[in-house]
């Protein structure tokens, strides 16, 4: 590691949280292969780490930073004094983590598989084969599933997170391109996002493996319970007990759905929206074109510039201004608390 100071632990297992004063904002830099470090209370940039090819998002877990590359065949580990670590994955393409039954898995969407890593003795413990070009992972409440998108194939596979074995595949419609994966808290409903058809899928994951007395069986494609039109070019989503929101970015609106995807609402006063986060009882979406948050009420907060990856803090944002070289924390309320110089192209972040 170079100039930089050791990282407060965190993550998985941890009995206590480090105090604000002492917690490191660690922002994956994809232009510069590196991990910027900076003081969550001040926005200092307090240390840079060489972490490989194209970092584009972190977790912590066994109180590690471990950053995923995507031009490697590996992800980094980057321990509380700054020791790093490789941990091979054998396939190219690291992006997207879930955690579950104990293991780091990692989507790599060029080795169409989900690498299973042991984060406390940092080793590949194993590949589980899934659809092409995996993207995002979301885990079942009792963690013993993973569902994982397929940009390629059109489907979320379902994996058994303790076996490393694909026990299904959710078929969400021909010519898909899943993006965004989630389920709703309490695990009763599945939701798949196809960007290249513009509309959001829902799917029961109780069905999935049970039909028909089989756990092993391959294909799910009843499982499938609905789906809704949304704006161009969606990207993720957000499911909650109430409500499941879709931004689209190429029409600049949000989509607002019950949990059966009943419509609710088009919120359409957005540039490019990509994300949203509720804070203090409000919606707050996060713009790719706008330097502003703007909630879904209509109230607005300036920021430095466009933001295209956000992660939460208590009630504020820890904001990725991708384009400009730039990450903020921003108070809703107040506005950028500060705004500090990043190294190219900051992406995904954790806060540890």
């Amino acid at each position: 590691m170079s100039d930089g100071p050791t990282i407060a632990g965190g993550g998985c297992g941890d009995d206590a949280a480090p105090a604000a004063a002492d917690r490191i904002a660690a922002v994956a830099c994809e232009g510069a292969d590196a991990l910027a470090l900076f003081a969550i209370d001040t926005g200092e940039r307090v240390g840079t780490v060489p972490v490989g090819s194209h970092p584009v998002h972190a977790t912590v877990a066994a109180g590690r930073t471990v950053v995923a590359t995507m031009g490697e065949r590996a992800v980094t580990a980057v321990g509380p004094a700054g020791e790093v670590t490789r941990i091979e994955t054998g396939v190219l393409g690291p992006s997207h983590f879930a955690i579950a039954e104990g293991l780091l898995f990692v989507s790599c969407s060029a080795g169409d598989a989900l690498a299973a890593i042991d984060p406390v003795d940092l080793t590949l413990v194993g590949r589980v084969a899934v659809g092409g070009e995996p993207h995002e992972i979301a885990v079942g409440p009792a963690g013993e599933r993973l569902y994982a998108g397929s940009r390629r194939d059109g489907v979320v596979d379902v994996v058994d997170a303790a076996a490393r074995d694909r026990i299904a595949s959710v078929d969400v419609g021909g010519n898909a391109r899943v993006q965004g994966v989630a389920l709703s808290p309490d695990g009763s409903r599945g939701y798949a996002v196809d960007q290249r058809g513009a509309r959001i899928v829902g799917f029961d994951p109780a069905s999935v493996g049970a039909a028909e007395g089989d756990p092993d069986r391959e294909s799910a494609s009843d499982a499938v319970v609905g789906s809704a039109g949304v704006g161009g070019d969606p990207y993720d989503l957000v499911a909650t007990d109430d409500r499941v929101l879709v931004p689209g970015r190429e029409d600049g609106t949000v989509h607002e759905f019950g949990p059966d995807l009943e419509p609710l609402a088009v919120h359409e006063e957005f540039s490019r929206p990509v994300d949203a986060f509720r804070i203090g009882g409000d919606w707050w979406v996060l713009d790719g074109a706008a330097s502003a948050v703007r909630s879904l009420d209509g109230d607005a907060v300036e920021t430095p510039a466009p933001g295209l990856v956000a992660t939460r803090v208590g009630d504020r944002l820890l904001v990725s201004h991708y384009d400009d070289d730039l990450v903020s924390l921003v108070d809703v309320e107040a506005g950028p608390v500060w705004t500090a110089e990043s190294p190219a192209y900051p992406f995904g972040s954790v806060v540890v």
